[in-house]
């Protein structure tokens, strides 16, 4: 219909992902205590303090951000791996009730890895569509038998940790470009 503000789904580019990982990367490293300096020196030099949301950028520039913010920045290493996993850096993602290891980010991301962070940006393949579509799917259906599970107070039929998994299925959805909404935006409907 003319006149709405509807945006279709749209996969993003291997690009934007790869630009919004990095991003991320320094924002998880430095709610896990990396030294705040070297982090944003790092984003400066390699121009990806573009890249950062409104929310990581107030984080990034807060000087003494409180232990729940760092909590919740920290949170957000499953969304980096979900986007490691849709650049094919990450084989699979663990179990939907098991968080991330978060040392695996030291073996495909610069500075750490072997590439720079312009080839990490360049040379950034993404899984099928098919795939990056049904683990949105996936990342929904798990997220819902989680809310029911605690909304009913049962278990979920298949293991989950409502933690892990809302962080999973915002970056998924993210990637699938849901609704064109920024990564501050998306949302995680069930």
């Amino acid at each position: 219909m003319e006149g709405d503000d509807f945006v279709p789904d749209e996969v993003r580019s291997p690009q934007e992902i790869a630009r919004r990982a990095l991003a991320l990367f320094g924002v998880v490293g430095l709610a896990l205590g990396s030294p705040r300096s070297e982090v944003i020196e790092w984003l400066n030099d390699h121009n990806l303090h573009e890249a950062l949301s409104p929310g990581e950028l107030k984080f990034i520039k807060n000087q003494r951000p409180s232990s729940k913010q760092k909590i919740n920045f920290s949170w957000q290493a499953e969304r980096l791996t979900v986007l490691l996993w849709a650049l094919n850096f990450v084989e699979q993602l663990p179990d939907a009730d098991k968080q991330c290891d978060t040392r695996v980010f030291k073996l495909c991301i610069p500075p750490f890895s072997e590439q720079s962070v312009e080839q990490f940006i360049s040379r950034a393949i993404l899984r099928s569509e098919n795939e990056l579509w049904e683990e949105a799917e996936r990342a929904r259906d798990l997220h819902w038998q989680a809310r029911d599970a605690q909304l009913n107070n049962r278990t979920p039929r298949d293991p989950v940790d409502i933690e892990v998994v809302q962080e999973r299925h915002h970056a998924i959805n993210w990637v699938t470009g849901y609704c064109g909404l920024d990564w501050d935006e998306v949302t995680t409907d069930t």
